[in-house]
């Protein structure tokens, strides 16, 4: 039987109230759900080397003149084991740019949570609430995920198979009227282990009140794997 303390300790990737990430990390419970397993446990970058380079784009699209595209750079600086890597963030560019601490003896993928990181900062900014609110509600969306499904996704021109997952997690939120512009926002991650770093996609969207327009769409995806010398 898992306790309160032993979950909140097994999630303090994501729990923590600073972007910095765990450098150590636990092996899943098995009551976890497919959705909780791979975006928390997953091995993701498993056979990525060192000095390789995973390049994502950033494409953020709103009704107001703040559009933008961008990149995100990680790079593996040392493998310490087959399951942890030291890992290096070039996280967008000029004004957006994030200086995210390294990552030591890291296992997953680190452009989920740091994608995440920002994306709750932005809402804590625009509504006075508090990041660990925001984060502790994505968090327990994955619980109960709109839906978990297999995909076929464009890559190197070809069709692979992806895993789709799709959260919403400020839907009947009782405090929803605090933060009424987020309250209908869609998370969709894909992710593929025929895609370098296991992380083909990660996309939100904000509609508007009526669901006849989106406000903010952004999309970060893989770009490409450079490969250490």
């Amino acid at each position: 039987m898992f306790t309160r303390s032993l979950i909140i300790a097994i999630f303090s990737v994501f729990l923590c109230s600073t972007p910095m990430l765990a450098e150590t990390q636990i092996l899943p419970p098995p009551s976890l759900n497919k959705a909780q397993k791979i975006f928390f446990y997953k091995d993701h970058l498993q056979g990525i080397g060192k000095g390789s380079q995973l390049d994502y784009g950033l494409k953020s699209t709103t009704t107001d003149d703040e559009s933008f595209t961008d990149k995100i750079e990680l790079k593996v600086t040392n493998v310490i084991s087959e399951r942890k890597r030291d890992i290096e963030f070039n996280f967008l560019t000029g004004s957006r740019h994030i200086d995210f601490s390294p990552a030591k003896s890291y296992t997953g993928n680190p452009v989920i949570i740091h994608i995440l990181e920002r994306d709750i900062s932005m809402m804590s900014r625009d509504t006075g609430g508090w990041n660990g609110y925001f984060r502790n509600r994505i968090r327990d969306s994955f619980k109960h995920p709109v839906h978990v499904k297999d995909v076929s996704i464009k890559y190197k021109g070809q069709d692979i198979k992806g895993t789709e997952i799709v959260v919403t997690p400020f839907i009947g939120d009782p405090n929803s009227e605090n933060f009424k512009l987020y309250v209908k926002k869609r998370y969709k991650f894909i992710f593929s282990d025929q895609v370098p770093g296991g992380v083909y996609r990660i996309h939100t969207q904000v509609p508007s009140e009526n669901g006849e327009q989106v406000l903010i769409d952004e999309d970060m995806t893989f770009q490409k794997l450079t490969p250490g010398a």
